[in-house]
């Protein structure tokens, strides 16, 4: 019974490469595996053992003092913005800022411009429940310096009226 299905080339008798129940003409090709012992690393002699000598260690990392260099960026930038006029220096502390009164509808700290601004919403503010502040016009976006020097955005409705509330 063996014999006879060796003959007909059934699945019992076909290697893991080739397709097919009933054999065919269509094999995968064998990989060649390489002898053993290519990669190994030449042996090391003894006297070169001894003539290698410790890694030395590296100098202590001094701590940064200042701001990084992409802090400096921004803060470079802040100048820039409150020398355009994009930014307003107010007198006021964070707390007070970061109140939703009437006519401000969302706060959000350290947020000096509408590129970080963008960056803090879900697909940039172009999806989602919050694109609506970017995309409707009755929305206004008002960048602040606390006294601190703390950037704060403030989104506010036009269309409200403050005592409405």
């Amino acid at each position: 019974l063996k014999s006879r299905i060796q003959e007909k080339g059934s699945f019992f008798t076909m290697g893991k490469r080739n397709v097919g129940r009933g054999g065919g003409n269509f094999s995968i090709p064998q990989k060649h595996h390489h002898p053993r012992g290519i990669f190994k690393k030449p042996p090391v002699k003894k006297d070169d053992q001894a003539v290698k000598k410790p890694p030395e260690p590296k100098p202590p990392v001094q701590e940064r003092t200042g701001p990084s260099k992409k802090q400096q960026k921004r803060l470079n930038a802040r100048k820039r913005l409150l020398e355009a006029g994009k930014i307003e220096q107010t007198t006021s502390d964070l707390a007070a800022l970061l109140k939703k009164d009437a006519p401000v509808v969302m706060v959000l700290k350290d947020c000096q411009d509408e590129a970080e601004l963008r960056s803090k919403f879900h697909s940039e503010g172009t999806a989602g429940a919050t694109s609506k502040y970017f995309s409707a016009s009755k929305y206004k976006f008002r960048f602040v310096l606390t006294k601190d020097g703390e950037p704060v955005c403030q989104i506010s409705d036009k269309t409200a009226v403050k005592g409405m509330w």
